[in-house]
């Protein structure tokens, strides 16, 4: 309470504790399986296994029974989300740094990829990897020149 002596170093030692173990994880984070306890696919077929391990097959015939851009757009926010923050796709990751790999930079193009490339993948239709990667270069593209005439 106010006025009362308090031991700082015990108040912090617990949060000094977590950011050293993850300035030990940042070392390692584009090469590491794990990330925070969180297994990080290392690529887009990794992903669809790891997706596969979590999504009871109830869910995977409602994916199945949507379009492409209903999947997106439904799950963006939500499993995107959860994909982007925890694939540490913000923070970057073996996965990011797949991505990277392939010119996709952006976390929100990456779990649009994955997202896309998920629903093929359950209905059996052509991934189309190069088309979709070439979609978000233009896209950024078109977007940086527009910003240089402004």
């Amino acid at each position: 309470m106010l006025g009362e002596s308090y031991n700082e170093n015990e108040i912090l030692h617990p949060y000094q504790t977590i950011e050293n173990k993850w300035a030990r994880e940042d070392s390692v984070r584009f090469t590491t399986d794990s990330l925070r306890g969180v297994y990080i696919p290392k690529d887009l077929e990794d992903c669809f296994k790891q997706i596969d391990g979590f999504w009871d097959d109830s869910t995977k015939v409602k994916v199945k029974q949507w379009t492409e851009d209903e999947f997106s757009g439904r799950a963006h926010h939500g499993f995107g989300m959860w994909m982007r923050n925890n694939w540490q796709l913000w923070g970057g990751s073996r996965l990011s740094k797949y991505f990277n790999d392939l010119g996709i930079y952006h976390p929100d193009d990456m779990s649009g990829i994955i997202l896309y490339s998920y629903h093929r993948y359950l209905t059996g239709k052509d991934i189309k990897l190069e088309e979709q990667i070439k979609f978000y270069q233009d896209y950024w593209k078109k977007s940086n020149e527009q910003n240089k005439k402004k």
